[in-house]
């Protein structure tokens, strides 16, 4: 937690640094058309503070008009956030990536040679064009091993979460028998952010199918980790969720049995 309040720190210092890279519009649209803007070009939410594994890549999206100057300032602390050519020229995209009127960063995530600690930060961030509206800063945190989702952190969201097997009778009954109920089903998961696609430890359920998370605000996906025995069943749905700090939710992943 020390680190990472430090690193907003180094991002509060980044964003002063920004004064005179280019002149302020006097005038500027209403914040609602920035949002609109931001979710137009895909970007990541202002002042996000998100965890990457080492080698992670990802897409940055900037709005053209807000954010007009094509070079990110990034500031790295044990680690280094670097354009990878295979995406285009820097700012642009190629393949469809990009959208119109945006810009559109591919950078690849590293820790430093050197660092023995193996957890580094990545201030990343861009001059706005309005003085009415704050410029552009997203805290990462860089480390070599995936996080444990299962551990407690303050300021996290919590996820009560129950993996379920069905059916379990080849024929289904009217009215419903008790006995043919989905059945918790003891196995593991693999939870992964869907902002940055950086992976969670493995996750484990119990003996009633349940599992808790705990998981810093964001877009989350996780699934069934898949059978290496080549069998098609049990066949689980991937689960798709946002978390929310200091707020609680549940989800239920449903795995076909293929019993008919």
């Amino acid at each position: 937690m020390k680190k990472l309040t430090a690193g907003l720190a180094i991002g509060v210092a980044i964003l002063s640094s920004f004064v005179g890279i280019y002149p302020a519009i006097a005038s500027a649209p209403s914040n609602t058309s920035l949002q609109k803007r931001l979710v137009a070009c895909g970007a990541t939410p202002n002042g996000s503070s998100l965890t990457v594994v080492e080698t992670t890549r990802l897409s940055l999206f900037l709005p053209k008009d807000y954010f007009p100057n094509i070079k990110l300032s990034i500031n790295s602390h044990g680690a280094s956030a670097g354009w990878v050519s295979n995406g285009g020229r820097y700012g642009y995209a190629q393949s469809g990536l990009g959208k119109p009127n945006c810009w559109a960063y591919y950078l690849e995530f590293d820790l430093a040679a050197n660092n023995k600690t193996k957890i580094g930060t990545v201030d990343i961030g861009s001059k706005s064009a309005f003085k009415t509206f704050p410029s552009y800063l997203i805290h990462f945190k860089v480390v070599m091993d995936p996080p444990d989702a299962t551990k407690q952190v303050a300021g996290n969201g919590s996820v009560h979460g129950q993996v379920l097997l069905g059916p379990t009778c080849p024929v289904e009954h009217i009215p419903p028998d008790p006995a043919c109920a989905p059945k918790p089903y003891k196995t593991s998961i693999d939870v992964w952010s869907a902002l940055t696609g950086s992976p969670y430890k493995r996750v484990f359920t119990n003996d009633s199918g349940a599992f808790n998370l705990s998981l810093v605000p964001g877009p989350y996906a996780l699934q069934v980790t898949p059978a290496t025995n080549g069998s098609l069943y049990p066949r689980c749905t991937e689960a798709k969720f946002s978390v929310v700090a200091k707020k609680t939710i549940k989800v239920t992943v449903n795995c076909d049995t293929g019993i008919r």
